[in-house]
């Protein structure tokens, strides 16, 4: 049914619409004032400095001018914002900046009201200036704080470890604006830019260390140390995707639902999905992440079974789903960026084992860099290393060719 259904909406015969879509007597183009709350944490543009941020917000009222007259009225929906980089970044490390009326923590889950402008051609709403409306009250609005207060602790962590500390942010929070713009421009030339993306890898690597838990509770842990991840990190599509089927497979090996394998699980996961965020069904991230998974579910294990009499045991595996995600995604990524990377074949199955230790690495420093600040450089200088080695791979496989690159 999923198979069908992915079918039918990106062929256009079943329409896929956001139903928190904008809705107000204000009419978006005469809107000049939006109070509203963040639903997802800013995210840089592009990598060039002083590049705008963007992010999505529930809108609760906006304001704007009607016929000549001032009209402030209540509002539903969603829309998403571009944020100047000054607002965004003035608590950041490295990045201060003087503002009239202070410095805001932009974080998923805080109220602002934001003045500007509606760009109906990039159909974005362009902030200009912010005021900050706090975070409300309840235990949702005190955990959304916490995560603010938290990940902003994060940066300035690891902002003081140089160019590693950006991977470490990217890899942990999701956060690229401390990455290293060459290094971000390797991965992509050399099929890697999913390992940048915060994914199932991301998601298996913390279900892992759960996963060593024993005793009675450790089920209950294992989700309660996977959803804070993910709450930390904040729901991207594909992480998302990875979400659901983790707690769906769990959840089945756990009550031994019968016959809940990987395919299973994900048509049910893409349903899920389709059902609770529609408007996430148009994103590059949510294709290539379903299309990825579907390739190694369906064509790994036949590829497999032909590799074995040519490569090594150890290598047919990882080779196999390296290949069918390839074989997967190639179209995909052939009709949203016009070419395809067929050296990350090659470079997946030897970066992302070394992205895993780099992980490890890096939680490791994180605890040390905060239980004994004093142990902050020697953490740098080791995940250095890593990153240095992660770099030049990186640099290899992006000399490759690409196909159907101009």
């Amino acid at each position: 049914m999923a198979i069908i259904l992915a079918a039918l909406i990106y062929c256009g015969a079943v329409p896929v619409r956001d139903s928190g879509s904008y809705g107000s007597l204000v009419p978006l183009p005469s809107v000049c004032a939006l109070e509203c709350r963040l639903c997802s944490s800013p995210a840089k543009s592009s990598g060039r400095p002083g590049a705008a941020y963007s992010c999505r917000a529930e809108v609760l009222r906006s304001s704007g001018r009607i016929q000549g007259g001032s009209v402030s009225c209540e509002a539903r929906g969603s829309l998403p914002l571009s944020l100047p980089a000054d607002l965004v970044e003035s608590l950041y490390p490295g990045h201060l900046y003087s503002r009239s009326g202070g410095s805001l923590l932009l974080e998923s889950g805080a109220s602002f009201r934001f003045k500007g402008r509606w760009n109906d051609r990039k159909g974005v709403f362009e902030v200009q200036s912010a005021e900050g409306l706090g975070w409300g009250k309840g235990l949702l609005p005190v955990l959304f704080r916490l995560r603010a207060v938290a990940r902003l602790g994060f940066r300035r962590l690891v902002a003081s470890w140089g160019k590693a500390g950006g991977l470490v942010l990217a890899l942990l929070s999701g956060s690229r604006e401390y990455l290293d713009s060459d290094l971000s421009e390797s991965f992509r030339r050399a099929g890697l830019s999913h390992v940048l993306a915060l994914s199932g890898m991301h998601l298996s690597f913390f279900a892992s260390l759960f996963s060593r838990l024993t005793g009675r509770g450790r089920f209950l842990l294992r989700l309660i140390g996977v959803s804070c991840f993910v709450f930390f990190a904040g729901l991207s599509p594909s992480l998302f995707r990875a979400f659901l089927f983790v707690i769906l497979l769990s959840s089945c090996a756990r009550l031994n639902v019968p016959g809940a394998d990987g395919r299973t699980a994900m048509g049910a996961v893409f349903l899920i999905h389709v059902l609770l965020r529609p408007a996430d069904v148009q994103t590059a991230a949510f294709m290539l992440s379903y299309a990825a998974v579907a390739g190694i579910l369906f064509l790994s294990a036949p590829v497999e079974r032909r590799l074995a009499p040519c490569v090594p045991p150890a290598l047919a595996s990882p080779l196999s789903a390296s290949l069918s995600a390839f074989a997967a995604t190639a179209p995909v990524s052939f009709s949203l960026f016009g070419c395809v990377a067929p050296s990350g074949i090659v470079a997946s199955i030897i970066v992302s084992p070394l992205i895993g230790v780099f992980m490890a690495v890096s939680l490791v420093s994180v605890v040390a860099g905060l239980a004994f600040p004093p142990l902050s450089p020697l953490c740098s200088f080791v995940l250095n290393q890593l990153f240095f080695l992660i770099e030049r791979l990186a640099e290899f496989f992006s000399l490759f060719p690409r196909i159907g690159a101009g």
